[in-house]
């Protein structure tokens, strides 16, 4: 239990030494480091430096006793007053990125025919290029998409957590996206017929047999097409900004949309 916990802290953002000096502290506090280097089986300067940190970021204090210094470990609910901490300086970063974007952008080639391609893999990637999408596309714009059903897969559970949906639905309000998707006619996708029905700016149609694909998942927003192959362990893709090939895949979707079929 404990090595789960421990392991829990370093996702958190505790470094392996932090983590296991937080957790004795936790125990037993407080607790000089002299004692935590001797538990621990560490040197009191890595003790002492991990303490440091640990300090700095408040989920440590100090005392003294016998003019010996001491520290204590703080109440678990620090850690979430200093998760939320880090979230206000990310949105801060995220809302001085946007004008830095703009500002790059305009400095960059106005050859909107020149291709950009980004090759990525892996799934905290595709995350990336996803949010990506969403943050720089134009006001009012559509999202075409084409895929299998691997959102449906465990590995993809994300997609419906409350963190993942706060963040895409901050991006699709600001600028103010709608949605048009084909999947698979499958007994799978039409088992969340419900859930499809819920979603506000979306409309969804089912492809056709001969139209099936298989992991495989297409993206188009604005002048971005993202182009991904869904193989189990073998996630890559292309994330290409160009407005010529973006227009032609809208037209391809289209001629797809209009053979599909919509949900019963």
């Amino acid at each position: 239990m404990t090595n789960s916990i421990e392991q829990q802290l370093i996702s958190l953002g505790f470094s392996d030494y932090e983590a296991g000096i937080y957790l004795e502290l936790v125990k037993q506090s407080p607790a000089s480091a002299a004692f935590l280097a001797k538990k621990l089986r560490l040197s009191r300067s890595t003790v002492y430096t991990a303490i440091e940190r640990l300090v700095a970021r408040g989920v440590v204090g100090v005392s003294y006793r016998n003019e010996v210094k001491q520290f204590i470990a703080e109440p678990p609910t620090v850690i979430e007053e200093l998760l939320e901490q880090e979230q206000k300086k990310l949105d801060a970063k995220f809302k001085l990125l946007e004008g830095v974007v703009t500002h790059l952008q305009a400095l960059g080639s106005k050859d909107a025919l020149i291709p950009n391609i980004i090759f990525f893999e892996g799934k905290e990637s595709l995350k990336k290029i996803y949010l990506s999408m969403l943050r720089e596309a134009p006001k009012d714009s559509t999202m075409y998409i084409i895929r299998d059903e691997f959102v449906w897969q465990d590995d993809w559970q994300f997609v419906f957590e409350q963190d993942w949906n706060d963040r895409v639905h901050r991006w699709r309000a600001e600028n103010n996206i709608a949605t048009k998707m084909l999947v698979n006619d499958s007994p799978e996708e039409r088992s969340h017929a419900k859930f499809y029905a819920s979603r506000k700016y979306f409309d969804y149609r089912l492809l056709s047999k001969d139209h099936r694909v298989h992991k495989f998942v297409i993206y188009v927003l604005g002048d971005t097409t993202s182009i991904l192959s869904m193989e189990q362990n073998n996630l890559v893709g292309i994330k290409i900004i160009n407005r010529h090939i973006a227009e032609n895949f809208e037209a391809i979707f289209e001629g797809l949309w209009s053979k599909s079929k919509k949900p019963a």
